[in-house]
């Protein structure tokens, strides 16, 4: 038996908000809301979308670090803006809420970011993510729905297949969707009709050059696979997203401890240097 139409708005509708950067405006999809540790009371939710979106809010600039005693590259991270859907009758958005969030960690190569919220309140609709030990079952010709704020709108759903694998783009995998895309999508997510699961995040469409213009091709795009997203969280440290066996602390402290550690090697390179 199918999703309700309800289960599908909660899994795959819901989820979703609109990003707003300097220069860019774009899509995200809730992963993760939990009540911080120490009983505060307050809550931190987590958000994936392409680093593309939030490009404008990264800089890296050159800031004295205490330790190495000389001028390191250092992120310099802006504030994205993310607005949140309240609807009534399942479908009618009736407003929403805007948050300013920050960049918890991003991949340029991977093209991939994650954006934190910390509130009073909690997100009741997170993404179910497609099991990781079962990317190899999908095939070609599964119905999927990629849900996002394409040009700038509240939410929009656009249904098609998961037709082929294997699309390298710039050395990295992709998986090609026919469900249409367009500008504000990146960000979002393409799910599996039948289950409602996340399998991946638009980030590319076609553009045909015709003569002297150039054309969208909507139903040939691109999105990120769910295996790299996984990826993403675990080499960002980040993986209590989708493991319960992390917490957000422990997950914390083994950032904080490379980081250290990584700081340490630099600094007794440097001091082997001066010993030559």
């Amino acid at each position: 038996m199918g999703l309700t139409k309800r289960q599908m708005h909660e899994l795959m509708i819901y989820p979703e908000v609109r990003i707003t950067a300097e220069k860019a405006r774009g899509s995200g999809t809730f992963l993760y809301c939990d009540e911080i540790e120490g009983g505060s009371g307050r809550y931190e939710s987590y958000i994936l979308t392409n680093e593309h979106v939030v490009d404008s809010l990264i800089k890296v600039e050159k800031k004295w670090n205490a330790l190495l005693r000389r001028e390191i590259k250092t992120d310099v991270l802006g504030t994205p803006i993310v607005e949140l859907f309240d609807f009534d009758y399942v479908s009618r958005v009736i407003g929403g809420t805007t948050y300013q969030a920050s960049i918890a960690t991003y991949d340029k190569d991977e093209d991939l970011a994650l954006l934190r919220l910390e509130t009073p309140r909690p997100f009741a609709h997170i993404a179910k993510l497609y099991p990781r030990d079962r990317f190899k079952d999908l095939t070609a010709l599964e119905w999927v729905i990629t849900v996002g704020c394409g040009m700038g709108n509240k939410p929009v759903q656009t249904a098609g297949f998961l037709s082929g694998f294997g699309y390298e783009i710039e050395n990295k995998d992709y998986v090609l969707i026919s469900a249409p895309s367009y500008f504000g999508n990146s960000g979002g997510a393409t799910f599996l009709l039948e289950t409602g699961e996340m399998i991946g995040v638009p980030a590319r469409i076609t553009v045909a050059a015709i003569g002297w213009s150039a054309d969208v091709v909507p139903h040939i795009g691109f999105s990120i696979p769910i295996w790299r997203v996984y990826q993403f969280l675990e080499d960002q440290m980040f993986q209590f997203v989708y493991d319960p066996d992390y917490t957000s602390a422990q997950c914390a402290k083994m950032r904080k401890d490379k980081r250290e550690g990584e700081e340490l090697r630099m600094l007794r390179d440097e001091l082997a240097g001066d010993d030559d």
